[in-house]
């Protein structure tokens, strides 16, 4: 904690899904210092190699320490997929990651077949497949790949974005009334979801993330009178990005900054 008693938590994530976590570790916590910060100009993480995605997973943490935060929080299931081990090996601050909902949707739903939303490498990638792996005998998961909803979400064009992820749940139906959001971007759309699909059970890992984090880092019960400030850092000028992020901060808080950084950190040479 710093001089006045406070936490400074760096969240990041490779655009503004993050900013879904965000809303929802608000809302149970009180008197924390928030920096948000979104790669932009590197979106999307989903097709990248996994080398690239820790190298800009590594830029990022390290600019959220020089920020003086405590401890940072990937709010990217393909960030933390490919870096966050990576990460926790070579910093002792606390580094808490994403998780897609399989095992509170299979608590819930046991013995049926799930499906799963997310990006090719956050379904590709080692964690994901220990996880699986890991389930009962007998357990189902169909992963979805959704390459492109995530920045279709980032751009602002949330209604190309509801057409896509209609399509692929119309694809599952046939086989599943279950399913989990395992990109933070996708959460976005969960309303619409619900609203179109009522009979569908729709999970995603922001509230166990949120509490997870609350309770290791012991953080205090969020209030009516809320404390916690935020401030909102985007490497990009672009005005889609920036009036998005700014329209999704009012509804976390009216009393955020928005600042543009005149960095591309992490820049890659590939």
């Amino acid at each position: 904690m710093n001089s006045r008693g406070r936490y400074k938590i760096g969240i990041f994530d490779s655009g503004l899904g993050g900013l879904s976590v965000l809303r929802t570790l608000w809302k149970e916590t009180s008197n924390i210092d928030f920096i948000y910060f979104g790669d932009l100009i590197h979106a999307p993480y989903g097709q990248k190699s996994k080398q690239e995605v820790i190298e800009l997973s590594k830029h990022a943490f390290e600019y959220l320490i020089e920020k003086d935060c405590e401890t940072v929080l990937f709010a990217c299931n393909t960030a933390t997929s490919a870096a966050a081990d990576f990460l926790r090996k070579q910093h002792s601050i606390p580094i808490f990651g994403m998780e897609p909902a399989i095992k509170p949707a299979l608590v819930e739903n046991p013995g049926v077949k799930i499906a799963v939303f997310a990006t090719e490498l956050t379904l590709k990638e080692e964690k994901f497949k220990n996880l699986v792996s890991g389930l009962a005998i007998g357990t189902e998961i169909l992963p979805v790949p959704c390459e492109g909803l995530a920045k279709l979400i980032d751009s602002d064009n949330w209604e190309e974005a509801w057409n896509y992820l209609d399509t692929k749940i119309k694809n599952v139906l046939p086989e599943t009334q279950i399913i989990v959001l395992g990109c933070t971007h996708y959460v976005f759309l969960r309303e619409r979801i619900s609203y179109h699909y009522p009979n569908l059970k729709v999970y995603d890992g922001n509230l166990g993330t949120s509490l997870h984090m609350k309770n290791v880092l012991q953080l205090p019960d969020g209030c009516k009178e809320n404390k916690n400030q935020l401030d909102i850092l985007l490497n990009t000028p672009e005005s889609d990005y920036v009036h998005l992020a700014g329209r999704i901060a009012k509804t976390i808080t009216p009393n955020h900054t928005l600042s543009l950084i005149n960095t591309t950190i992490g820049k890659l040479h590939v």
